[in-house]
């Protein structure tokens, strides 16, 4: 699964862990209040309209996007009330401001009056777009949706907040994240693409778009490791597994800049150097003579950007390789 569904909240955030899981997967996608599609300017962080400017991460309009919003806010309905006793906790929970600030425009208006009506949410008389939503609840609220969305439009299910991955209380048929998977599958891109703070955004979507044949090898290899059950978090043959990429893929970047210079002095490059000394015969100066090392250099520099990619590689890790030359 290529694609993400980003929740709790709308903003991807600016940090690491967003660049590492767009150099792995295809995109990630946001849930997003109807409102922010009219004017993204207004509602979006600089980052994220960024972001979604190179479609690097896309929008998702949560009651556009299901059949039947309002039958699906009723079994969430039916979840929190099951248990009076929980509803005491949660309401004091509430009255104690443990609260989450949710868009109205993610859920249908009948949750919002239903969460009223228990005491467990409230209208921000302010800014009316906004209800402040008990905490737990606001916590599964999220994730019930990001999960059915997730299921309804096959996507894979992210979050940066670690404790929206311990939810599994909902009474549904669905499997939240498998924390053992994602657990495993962070420490290996941790591991493996320690990034900048800064990235330019068009460069990287330029750069997954030319090498998304590599891309989908390193992703091969890193689920062989992350679906092996007999691969754990917390063992010396995951630690392993990631020191014998990481020395691979160290490998391939010393062979992308270690020097090439005869093979190309005697390929492409020796019909400029004929050029030059053929000038040279018609230039009294000898200013040419002098100059053909340095032009020399020159393009063997260039075609050293250009042909890293012709580097055969079947450990998966070729990829990363670029990633440290050409974004770093």
């Amino acid at each position: 699964m290529n694609e993400l569904i980003y929740f709790p909240y709308i903003n991807v955030p600016a940090t690491d862990w967003t660049i590492r899981t767009l150099m792995y997967y295809d995109s990630i996608s946001s849930i997003v209040p109807t409102q922010y599609f009219y004017n993204p300017k207004k509602h979006y962080d600089k980052h994220m309209l960024e972001l979604i400017k190179n479609e690097l991460v896309i929008p998702i309009d949560p009651v556009r996007s299901l059949d039947k919003p309002r039958e699906i806010v009723e079994e969430f309905i039916k979840y929190i009330t099951q248990s009076d006793n929980e509803l005491i906790v949660r309401r004091k929970n509430f009255q104690l401001n443990k609260t989450f600030k949710m868009h109205f425009d993610k859920f249908e208006y009948e949750l919002y009056y239903q969460l009223e009506q228990m005491g467990i949410a409230k209208h921000d008389r302010v800014n009316y777009k906004w209800y402040y939503v008990e905490l737990n609840t606001a916590k599964e609220l999220m994730t019930f949706l990001a999960t059915i969305l997730s299921e309804k439009l096959d996507l894979g299910l992210t979050t940066d907040v670690i404790e929206y991955r311990n939810i599994g209380r909902l009474e549904t048929d669905i499997s939240i994240i498998d924390k053992d998977i994602v657990n495993k599958r962070e420490l290996i891109l941790r591991e493996l693409i320690p990034f900048p703070h800064e990235v330019n955004i068009k460069k990287l979507r330029k750069f997954k778009d030319k090498h998304h044949d590599l891309l989908n090898s390193f992703s091969n290899k890193v689920e062989q490791i992350v679906l092996d059950d007999n691969i754990k978090l917390e063992s010396q043959l995951i630690d392993e597994r990631v020191k014998e990429l990481k020395l691979r893929k160290e490998e391939l970047s010393a062979k992308m800049n270690e020097g090439q210079l005869k093979k190309i002095i005697f390929g492409s490059v020796c019909g400029v150097i004929g050029a030059f000394q053929g000038l040279q015969s018609a230039d009294t100066t000898g200013a040419v003579i002098g100059a053909i090392p340095g032009f020399t250099a020159a393009v063997y520099s260039a075609l050293q950007i250009e042909r890293p990619e012709n580097i055969f590689d079947q450990s998966g890790m070729k990829y990363l390789a670029l990633v440290d030359k050409q974004l770093k």
